[in-house]
């Protein structure tokens, strides 16, 4: 899969990718060059907690690699790391407040706290000007309930890695123009309700993330997830939906153009 379209990673964790190839964060232009050699262009990185944010920091030095910031539905939220977040907000290379939603598959953070929180969340973003990235897993009446209080019908949205009805996409869709749907290798596992969402939303709406170390995809399952391993979910995306692996590529390049402005 040499010489393809330059993609870009719209979903990573690298802070977590790296210790798993007993990698230093200084050593990460080796590891981008030895890994990710099939087209790639880029990455947002996401600290989805506390213990992330000052290791994603250190990875704005280097070129091409963005951020998000945001705390997950399964972490503590506290004033102290509310500020943390804002001043991450001011960074540079801050692309969008996230990850951030709901999850109610583990029984690891009570509800009510999430839906707080998750709201909280999406009013800071919207007070600093910043897309935002959601993480909701069997939580859509409550995930789309908040959204439609709190975000603006025009915001830019990432509902990322998602795995959530068809219902649901439509919903999202018809609701927020500017909201894209990520798909990781979690749609070359072959579940069969997902690879129908997958043919049914439109390519303009798409986008390609790994969320690395987790979601390898096929031929890679049991490995460390990677951004070198985008395109073969774009791949699984064409084959899908019937269309050539370079116009996904292309397709969702733009579509990350007109999500993060990179």
């Amino acid at each position: 899969m040499e010489g393809l379209t330059p993609y870009f990673d719209t979903h990573t964790h690298l802070d977590q990718i790296l210790p798993r190839f007993k990698v230093e964060l200084e050593g990460f232009p080796a590891f981008r060059g030895e890994y990710f050699r099939n087209g790639f262009g880029g990455c947002v990185t996401v600290s989805a907690d506390v213990g992330s944010i000052e290791p994603v920091r250190q990875l704005l030095h280097f070129d091409d690699v963005y951020a998000a910031f945001g705390i997950h539905p399964h972490v503590t939220y506290t004033d102290e790391v509310e500020r943390e977040l804002v001043e991450a907000m001011a960074l540079p290379k801050t692309l969008a407040w996230g990850e951030i939603g709901l999850d109610y598959h583990y029984n690891l953070s009570d509800p009510a706290t999430q839906r707080q929180v998750f709201a909280r969340q999406i009013q800071l973003a919207v007070q600093h000007n910043k897309p935002l990235v959601i993480h909701t897993r069997e939580a859509e009446e409550d995930t789309l309930k908040i959204m439609k209080e709190h975000v603006p019908k025009e915001w830019r949205v990432h509902v990322h890695c998602f795995t959530s009805s068809l219902d649901m996409a439509k919903s999202l869709l018809d609701e927020w123009p500017n909201l894209f749907i990520g798909y990781t290798g979690v749609i070359t596992f072959g579940a069969s309700d997902l690879s129908e969402v997958v043919r049914h939303v439109p390519l303009e709406r798409i986008l390609l993330e790994t969320d690395g170390p987790y979601m390898t995809p096929a031929p890679y399952r049991g490995k460390v997830c990677h951004s070198g391993h985008v395109p073969f979910i774009a791949k699984k995306v064409g084959e899908l939906k019937g269309m050539p692996l370079a116009q996904v590529l292309q397709a969702a390049r733009d579509n990350t153009r007109r999500m993060y402005g990179v």
